[in-house]
Order: C-alpha cells, then sequence, then structure tokens
C-alpha cells in the first residue's frame, strides 16, 4: 500500500486545514480551538474522532464532513480518556484476581509448582529467555527474575509475566488439570481474557478508542463472538435485536466481555464500586454535552445506549 506523505503544518494551518473539510468553530472559536491544540492535546489525535461522523458523496461539498463542530471532536477525545482509564482500572483488578484465582485452583491439585512451569518455559524457550533478560535490571520485576530465574515456581512466576504470557499459563494449567478442577479443559474464564488484553493494551499505550465504532479494530471475518456473554445478558433482559447489533462492534463486544468477566471475578464490594462508578460516568459525564450528538450520530448513540443498559444490568443484580 503506498503511503501518502503530508507536509507538516503548523496550528493556524491545522486549523484552515479542519475548515476546508466544513468542520466547523461555531461552539469552540478558532483561538480557543488552537489553545486547546497547542495546550492540551494534538492534531492527529483529536482528528481521529472524525472517523465517526460521515463526509458528503456527491455535490461540492465531496469529502467534506456532515455537520461536524471542532467542539465534538474535543469533547470526544475527552470522553475517550475518561473511557480508557476506566478500562485500565478494571483491566488491571482483572488481572490481579484472575491470578488469585489461578494460585487457588493450583493449591487444590498435587503440583509441586515447579514441574508445571518447568513445562511451560519449555513452550517458548526462546521468547521467555529474551523476556528475562530484558527484564533483569531498570524493571520493577528485576530483582524477582534475578532471584528466580531458573527457580520459578508457580506462585512467583505469575509476578514476572506479562498478561499474554500469563494468559497462556492459565491456558496450560487448565489443559494439564481442568478436567480435575471444572471438567473442562479450557478453565473456567479462558475465551474471556483475550478481549480484556487487548483493550488493557490499547489503553495503557493511550490509543483511541472510540474512533473504531464505526472502523473496527478487527476485521469481520478475524472477529469471534462470545455466545457465553451474549447469552448472559439475554436472559437478563437486554433484547436480542440490540444483543446482535452492538455485539458485533468488537469495542463494544470487548469492553462487555471485560465487565462480565470483572463480574464474575470480583469481590463484592469492589463489583459494587466498580459499577457504580460506572453508571455515574455514563450517566454524568458522558451526557454532559449530549447536544452535541442527539439526532446526529447513531453510531455512537447506539453504542452508548447499548453499553449503558448493561451497565445497569450489573448495577441492578449487585443492587446498586
Amino acid at each position: 500500500m503506498d503511503i501518502l506523505y503530508k507536509p507538516r503544518l503548523s496550528i493556524t494551518e491545522q486549523i484552515h486545514h479542519m475548515k476546508s473539510k466544513n468542520i466547523k468553530f461555531t461552539i469552540i472559536t478558532e483561538d480557543e480551538a488552537a489553545s486547546y491544540l497547542e495546550n492540551s492535546t494534538y492534531y492527529f489525535k483529536i482528528k481521529a474522532y472524525a472517523k465517526l461522523y460521515d463526509k458528503y458523496e456527491s455535490t461540492e461539498k465531496r469529502g467534506q464532513y456532515v455537520d461536524l463542530e471542532f467542539a465534538y471532536l474535543y469533547d470526544l477525545s475527552n470522553i475517550d480518556a475518561h473511557f480508557r482509564k476506566s478500562i485500565l482500572m478494571i483491566a488491571l483488578d482483572i488481572e490481579h484476581y484472575l491470578k488469585a484465582t489461578l494460585l487457588r485452583e493450583f493449591n487444590k491439585t498435587g503440583d509441586d509448582g515447579y514441574s508445571i512451569v518447568k513445562e511451560f518455559l519449555s513452550l517458548n524457550p526462546d521468547h521467555f529467555e529474551k523476556e528475562f533478560t530484558s527484564n533483569k535490571s531498570g524493571k520493577a520485576c528485576s530483582n524477582l527474575i534475578n532471584k528466580y530465574e531458573n527457580r520459578f515456581a508457580m506462585w512467583n512466576i505469575v509476578e514476572v509475566l506479562s498478561f499474554n504470557d500469563f494468559h497462556e499459563l492459565y491456558r496450560q494449567f487448565y489443559i494439564k488439570h481442568g478436567k480435575q478442577l471444572c471438567g473442562k479443559p479450557t478453565g473456567p474464564y479462558t475465551f474471556l481474557i483475550n478481549p480484556v488484553r487487548m483493550l488493557r493494551n490499547a489503553a495503557a499505550h493511550n490509543n483511541c478508542l472510540i474512533n473504531s465504532l464505526k472502523l473496527p479494530y478487527v476485521s469481520e471475518d478475524k472477529f469471534n463472538n462470545n455466545p457465553e456473554v451474549s447469552s448472559f445478558f439475554g436472559q437478563h433482559g437486554i433484547k436480542n435485536r440490540s444483543l446482535n447489533t452492538n455485539m458485533s462492534k468488537p469495542l463494544v463486544h470487548d469492553f462487555c466481555v471485560m465487565l462480565h468477566l470483572y463480574y464474575q471475578i470480583a469481590p463484592k464490594n469492589a463489583k459494587a464500586h466498580t459499577f457504580y462508578d460506572l453508571r455515574e460516568l455514563f450517566e454524568n459525564r458522558f451526557k454532559r454535552n449530549k447536544e452535541y450528538y442527539q439526532n446526529k450520530n447513531t453510531t455512537l448513540l447506539s453504542a452508548y445506549d447499548f453499553t449503558k443498559k448493561v451497565i445497569n444490568m450489573y448495577c441492578s443484580l449487585l443492587n446498586i
């Protein structure tokens, strides 16, 4: 694919370019927008949310945006920042609770904790040698790696693995012990973890997420809807038509899978606190400028309404 090289634009030129694309400055003025771009954000970041808006396909305005204000983009960038912070907090908690669950299940087996780790590391020795070597100095886990390298056990290796490698350890543990512990070799949450890992990585790298609602980050042929989560939602009052439409959107699907996994494994008090905060976020901050989106962007409104229903469903189950 050929890459189109674009010239560097000054702040003034960035605003001029947006105006040429029919992005308007009637709510936030050009001077205010220039200040935001200079001090609070940057053009590439804020322009990413324009993907959510239609362009004229004919007439002399072909290629220009339909009814798009700079204020909409700025508000969406702030909403997305709040969204990413919530995702990161929940994902970090999930990682902790998954580790606690795995070690609790491990204690029900007769495994000594060393043999299973040795088997796990032997699956990809070059990868783990590279990982441990690169983390021996200057990392929070350096002391653990230097202390336990070549004699890791189940209870300490979980502290030094990436989320992706932990997921593989989790999977391998249940391949070995799943039938004994829960009657199936996949483990109770194996198929819920990958969407959480993806969202966690995106949020940690501060990637834009909401803009993917219209142009998904996973192609249709590679996207797998989780039937377990959809079935749970259907059993608790989410209508099939809304389910099928919104759970086919990778971002909505992955976020809802993350919420479901959190609901399954977090302690009750933690769940109540987290889902209360999510409900407040969706009801208050996300709706602060609701007039920007009403009757203007069905993609955003549909995703918002569905996700809010899911959050309210969990709040009802938790009696909060």
